[in-house]
């Protein structure tokens, strides 16, 4: 699959939701960065609903940048 949009919004300086549109799925990826060391994603808008009404932690998440890309390398070749 490949990226065919990501939009960026800004919560607070230091804290961002990156929303991420693929090929090949009606879903879109979520990517909440807090404070460029700590990276949360959420593969439905359900899951990233409960995270900011509740605190559910989602099922991906990664202490680092270099991390996160990995990971989204094989998740969008379909490994996951």
């Amino acid at each position: 699959m490949h990226i065919i949009g990501s939009h960026t919004d800004y919560i607070t300086p230091s804290r961002t939701l990156e929303t991420i549109t693929y090929m090949g799925c009606d879903n879109s990826l979520y990517i909440y960065n807090y404070e460029g060391i700590h990276f949360r994603l959420f593969t439905e808008l359900l899951e990233l609903t409960e995270f900011f009404e509740s605190g559910t932690e989602p099922k991906y998440h990664f202490m680092n940048e270099g991390h996160l890309d990995l990971f989204l390398g094989e998740y969008l070749k379909g490994d996951y």
